[in-house]
């Protein structure tokens, strides 16, 4: 494989419009409820999604795992693999999503205890996470096939089926919250409807790149070969603990900003779906990086893991540039976008300086996230992350607990993005020992 700029322009257009619309669904749930007569509305979808992002983010080590395992398998032309590291986690996605649907009132119940929610809001809560449960099983086989697209170099497929799964959850979710005025309840089940309808198509999707791979020989026994378990599970091990921190570090966001007042909490809300709606966008490039680099290790070509890493952060570092600067020109209009309620204006006003500089200070961390999960290296990844949260929770709790606001708050999640990737760039040299010369 030849990689150069053209290559991962290639791999990345696709993957920035794919990407772009998963926050979209975060932004309209967020706008429909921010146009509700008080902050309750939004502060309620605060917590729900913070409590889905635990499980999607938790096991989104299905994807991660699945998308290095793949490239690399691809690079070495074993096609018999490629197909069993999909199957694989898919057993996994099914086994675990039922699970979690048929324990639904223990989350609810450990959520409440955990995230300790204004007790205003735990009616509206509760209908939004019992509702949005019912598609968590399709949710988690979703990003197995992600993961596995991913992986085969196949962009325009993921871009297909995130445009598809989000711009389906946008539709329904404004057609029942607005139209058929259902609330936070037609939120909750316009998600379900995306996560279904993008499984259907996800199947389609791979049915069509099935006939196209090179089989010898397709022994399903070998589907329950240990030891493709146990590579998995080695991966996901590291990236589940890496990725829960992750999640721990939103959620103490929201916890925090919860403490302070209901409105924070809703605004905290407004600036992780701004975060977000940057982070997926810089997060085409850490994909490219992903499956260019697990290719390049995969048919043992050092030269091209070089040439991925610069070219994929040259497009990173740009496009951070340009989303800061967009950020910084349409400051109202954003705003206004989101809320109408006078107070999370004022709020979100006062921290849109930290806003507009979060995406280049995000991007290396992101753009080494994708560059490590192709070289399969999980447990570099989760020091890392151990190392910054654990920073980002001391200066919390015994610095700055005292003079607890939500620019103090926001200040240290940035602080947290930025050791992110400083760790990370001290482990990068792994990366090229993989392959001996």
């Amino acid at each position: 494989m030849f990689i150069n700029r053209k290559k991962v322009w290639s791999l990345s257009w696709p993957l920035i419009i794919a990407n772009f619309t998963i926050p979209l669904v975060g932004l309209t749930d967020t706008i429909i409820m921010g146009h509700m007569p008080d902050s309750l509305y939004l502060a309620a979808i605060a917590i729900g999604g913070i409590v889905f992002n635990f499980m999607y983010a938790g096991l989104n080590f299905l994807r991660m795992g699945t998308t290095g395992i793949v490239a690399q398998k691809f690079g070495e032309n074993n096609f018999e693999e490629v197909f069993f590291s999909l199957l694989r986690p898919t057993l996994i996605a099914v086994s675990v999503g039922f699970i979690l649907y048929l324990n639904r009132n223990y989350i609810y119940d450990l959520s409440v205890y955990f995230l300790t929610p204004d007790q205003q809001l735990l009616a509206l809560y509760k209908e939004y996470l019992f509702i949005r449960m019912i598609g968590l099983p399709a949710g988690l086989l979703n990003i197995v096939f992600l993961g596995w697209f991913f992986g085969m170099q196949k962009t325009k497929s993921v871009m297909l089926q995130l445009v598809i799964i989000n711009l389906m959850n946008v539709i329904a979710s404004l057609y029942l919250a607005v139209y058929l005025e259902y609330g936070i309840f037609g939120v909750a089940l316009g998600s379900v409807l995306a996560q279904i309808s993008g499984l259907l198509l996800s199947i389609i999707i791979f049915l069509y790149h099935f006939k196209t791979l090179n089989f010898s020989s397709f022994d399903l026994k070998k589907i329950i070969n240990l030891n493709g378990f146990l590579n998995l599970f080695s991966i996901s091990k590291n990236l589940f603990v890496r990725t829960m921190l992750l999640v721990s570090v939103q959620a103490y966001l929201i916890k925090k900003s919860g403490l302070i007042g209901v409105d924070q909490l809703a605004t905290m809300e407004i600036l992780i779906v701004i975060f977000g709606l940057s982070s997926y966008t810089l997060d085409a490039f850490a994909h490219a990086a992903e499956s260019t680099v697990g290719v390049s290790i995969g048919s043992k070509n050092k030269k091209n893991i070089y040439k991925s890493i610069k070219n994929t952060t040259e497009f990173a570092l740009t496009f951070s540039v340009l989303i800061g600067i967009v950020l910084y020109i349409t400051d109202y209009y954003i705003i206004n976008l989101f809320t109408d309620i006078p107070v999370l204006q004022d709020l979100t006003i006062d921290l849109w300086s930290l806003v507009i500089i979060t995406p280049f200070i995000s991007m290396l961390a992101f753009q080494l996230d994708g560059i490590f999960i192709g070289a399969t290296l999980a447990k570099e990844m989760r020091n890392s992350m151990i190392l910054s949260s654990l920073i980002f929770y001391v200066i919390i709790e015994f610095i700055i607990q005292d003079t607890l606001n939500l620019k103090n708050l926001y200040s240290c999640f940035l602080l947290f993005l930025i050791l992110r990737g400083v760790f990370l760039t001290f482990y990068l040299p792994r990366v090229f020992k993989l392959i001996k010369n």
